[in-house]
């Protein structure tokens, strides 16, 4: 196709994308969509030209995610679209060329599990591994058997017993942290409101990557966790009480090297309480707490004594003196 033949076609599948589109506008889409292919179809018969185009059409919808303009403009819209790729691309005479059978479409089962409540919540994966998620903690993934890899998401806290699988590596994603792990089992700290993430392993290996610079990384062994805050030019590995990382999975509180602040927000939030601060003296201080399973008020009773502070409730809310 001859791009001169129809000057301003990038502006104009800009205001067609945008549902902007005169009806002479959309006239003019129309005879791109018929032209393509017509003038590079020497030696190709009618049919076998118009068959060709179609099976780059049917790939590139097939493609195509859902999209809220196939309802605006129904009887132009596919023609539309076959213009906005060939204009992007420049290349649509040269894979039907190529390919003459369009790929079958991959269609995505994304998965999402919440945990709204104040409890633990066991999650059984496709595979078999378990996960438990702490209070406001989710876990996403792909249901994909086929897939090479295990990969999933975490926001929150979880702690995970993975099947061994050698074939297909598990892979978790925290906002800031990769971790590549066989048949293991670790927990994983990634709350959204806090800079600290960590990492602390039970048993097997796994390899953890920040992601903003993949040279930051390390193997854990058992007994080891790795803590990251951005800005760090490493991760912090040191030999850890394993303790601190499962307490919470059976309905106590820990928080291991975390600011007083940080800590009274992730136990308030645990139960469902917001915080609201009248002492700010010495909550950047970092703590080590282990609170077995008691009374949300005695946990945060304690939590107050030892930093020298009082509390009171008022409906959900918390306030720290």
């Amino acid at each position: 196709m001859e791009p001169q033949k129809y000057p301003g076609a990038k502006a104009l599948l800009e205001k067609f994308h945008a549902g902007k589109c005169t009806p002479e506008e959309l006239a003019l889409l129309d005879e791109w969509y018929e032209s393509l292919g017509k003038e590079h179809a020497d030696g190709l018969s009618t049919g076998e030209a118009t068959a060709m185009r179609e099976a780059f059409l049917n790939s590139f919808r097939g493609n195509l995610p859902q999209s809220r303009v196939f309802w605006l403009f129904r009887p132009a819209v596919k023609r539309m679209l076959a213009a906005s790729v060939v204009l992007t691309a420049g290349l649509a005479v040269a894979w039907i060329y190529a390919r003459r059978t369009p790929p079958a479409p991959s269609e995505k089962n994304t998965l999402l599990v919440q945990n709204g409540s104040g409890a633990i919540k066991k999650v059984i994966l496709p595979d078999s591994s378990e996960v438990w998620l702490n209070a406001n903690a989710s876990l996403r993934w792909e249901e994909d058997p086929a897939k090479q890899e295990r990969h999933l998401a975490l926001t929150g806290e979880g702690f995970f017993d993975v099947q061994n699988d050698s074939r297909r590596p598990f892979i978790i994603h925290t906002r800031d942290l990769t971790i590549r792990v066989l048949g293991t089992t670790f927990s994983v700290e990634a709350y959204p409101g806090e800079k600290m993430s960590r990492v602390s392993l039970l048993s097997g290996k796994v390899q953890v990557h920040a992601k903003a610079d993949n040279t930051v990384g390390a193997i854990l062994r058992p007994g080891y966790a790795a803590k990251y805050t951005p800005g760090d030019t490493g991760l912090l590995v040191a030999e850890e009480d394993m303790k601190l990382a499962t307490t919470w999975k059976e309905g106590g509180f820990t928080a291991s090297g975390l600011s007083v602040h940080d800590a009274m927000v992730r136990l308030c939030e645990k139960n469902g309480y917001s915080v609201r601060w009248m002492n700010k003296k010495d909550i950047e201080k970092n703590i080590t707490v282990a609170f077995p399973p008691q009374s949300f008020e005695k946990m945060l009773g304690n939590l107050c004594y030892m930093n020298h502070k009082r509390f009171s409730i008022s409906g959900k809310q918390v306030t720290i003196y």
